[in-house]
């Protein structure tokens, strides 16, 4: 088991949290999903930091001491769960969960830094932390319901 992975899991234990609220995807179902965000999020395929390569424009967000804190009030909907996936460059592929979207800066923040990304199960929108702390988004709906939080001079990116 990867380090990232670990630390999922004890946030999850200290947390109290059930398979309810958040649950990785076991091995295959994770890889088939794995594979389908990447082939519909970044052009080049495989690689460790899908946020240099993506396949549709995206913007940042403005700048957070700690981005995760500010989920809660950035993703769209936090009724409907999201896929939660996390780099652990010690894993064939990022482990993903099936998690309550509500929950994800709790877990977060019982964990050392590291590269994650919330995708809306359609696939309409995406959010990652990269390792600069930097906050990304993707998706005309979540830009919509973040005019106010998003850079203003922040160029789109191919």
């Amino acid at each position: 088991m990867g380090e990232v992975r670990q630390e999922i899991n004890n946030a999850v234990m200290a947390l109290h949290y059930s398979e309810v609220e958040i649950k990785k995807l076991d091995s295959k179902e994770g890889k088939r999903v794995f594979e389908e965000l990447l082939n519909h999020f970044v052009k080049s395929g495989d690689r460790r930091w899908w946020w240099e390569d993506f396949d549709q424009d995206s913007f940042d967000f403005v700048d957070y001491e700690k981005p995760f804190n500010h989920l809660v009030d950035i993703i769209p909907t936090l009724t409907e769960n999201v896929w939660l996936m996390v780099e652990d460059d010690q894993e064939d592929y990022y482990p993903i969960y099936d998690c309550k979207a509500s929950i994800i800066g709790n877990i977060i923040s019982e964990c050392f830094g590291f590269e994650y990304y919330v995708i809306d199960k359609s696939k309409e929108w995406l959010i990652c932390e990269n390792h600069h702390k930097r906050l990304i988004g993707i998706g005309e709906k979540l830009k919509e319901r973040n005019v106010e939080r998003i850079k203003r001079n922040t160029k789109a990116q191919h």
